[in-house]
């Protein structure tokens, strides 16, 4: 029998089948992640179905500490692609928080295929990690994916890969369903985040900020923090953030009071104080700027537009009864801060931040 026929005899994981069953899943889901960021899905496909071949080899039976090298040794002398057999020797990278992440990008992607596998396999059937518990390794799986997104710059959303992975898994029982399992992985992903991130010294007010502002875009998320930890050591910052903080509290408050729907559209004819006016022709004149400094990732341009609005904000506050008798002006006035709450949220979770 080949390797590969062998490989439907050893066990992956109790219910999520044989280690065929994994090599089957990996070809699909490299080809997607290869389509995905601009590898040749065709390579990383079999690099997917090979990856495990080399654990039925006497060699890495004997010292298992090989898999994956020998594995990349055997697919070069076979003569498949280089990319091929590079990304079989690396899939298995990093090994520790500190180890190096794959070089190639192949290798790059089919190790994160290859944790994701797991990670999806694993969730599903509630084997997750409690306390010092970890007997899969999934907490390293984890940080590995995010290691290995951020240092490659991968334009990869966990949210995506996460989906892409479960669906691989068609026929098994599983003990949570798909989205209880995958809100639960997404969590286990946002600790590792912060624990990556508070560990390279940051402040955790400002890590939880911009991970509270969403995380499944990894490469996004360590831009936007960047650029939030810039904005933290300037003198302003504590004033920018209580004024902020106070939009974002008063939206949050009011989103869960009945009859109140906010949706950041306002009337400007209904504008009254020449405060509201001043702050909604501000919004309207720096939408433009924002929508472009957005597309281009341009995080330091966005926090610096938005402590351009500041003394707008401030002298709405100042002067502007928000929460006044009138419904339909309340309503509206609720609107209008919505609309720049909304900028603010994309950035950071500023009602989050203490200062």
């Amino acid at each position: 029998a080949t390797w590969l026929e062998e490989l439907d005899h050893v066990v992956f994981l109790g219910p999520l089948g044989s280690m065929g069953h994994k090599s089957r899943r990996l070809e699909r889901l490299c080809g997607l992640l290869a389509q995905a960021c601009g590898a040749d899905p065709q390579d990383l496909a079999l690099a997917g179905r090979l990856a495990k071949a080399d654990l039925v080899s006497g060699m890495v039976g004997e010292f298992d500490t090989l898999q994956g090298v020998m594995g990349g040794i055997y697919a070069a002398r076979k003569g498949q692609p280089k990319t091929t057999a590079q990304a079989i020797a690396e899939q298995y990278l990093p090994a520790g928080p500190d180890s190096p992440v794959p070089a190639s990008l192949g290798g790059a992607l089919l190790a994160v295929a290859d944790k994701a596998d797991t990670l999806a396999g694993c969730f599903g059937l509630n084997m997750i990690p409690t306390g010092a518990n970890d007997p899969y390794a999934l907490r390293r799986a984890a940080l590995g994916i995010c290691r290995i997104v951020m240092e490659h710059g991968l334009a990869l959303d966990l949210d995506q890969l996460l989906s892409w992975a479960q669906e691989g898994y068609a026929e098994v029982k599983w003990k949570l369903d798909p989205a209880q399992a995958k809100a639960k992985l997404l969590d286990f992903f946002g600790q590792r985040l912060r624990a990556l991130f508070t560990g390279q010294g940051r402040d955790t007010r400002v890590v939880d900020a911009a991970i509270g502002a969403g995380f499944t875009d990894v490469k996004t998320l360590r831009a936007r923090l960047d650029a939030l930890d810039a904005f933290s050591r300037e003198a302003d910052f504590e004033q920018a953030v209580l004024t902020f903080k106070r939009a974002a509290n008063i939206i949050r408050k009011q989103a869960g009071e009945a009859g109140v729907r906010l949706t950041g559209e306002f009337d400007a004819a209904r504008l009254e104080a020449p405060e509201e006016k001043a702050l909604a022709a501000k919004l309207a004149e720096t939408e433009g700027r924002f929508r472009q400094l957005w597309e281009q990732g341009d995080f330091p341009g966005l926090l610096g537009l938005l402590r351009e609005l500041r003394p707008a904000v401030d002298a709405f506050f100042d002067k502007v009864m928000v929460m006044c008798e009138d419904p339909v002006l309340k309503a509206n006035r609720l609107n209008l801060l919505t609309s720049l709450v909304d900028r603010l949220g994309r950035l950071a979770d500023f009602g989050a931040l203490q200062v």
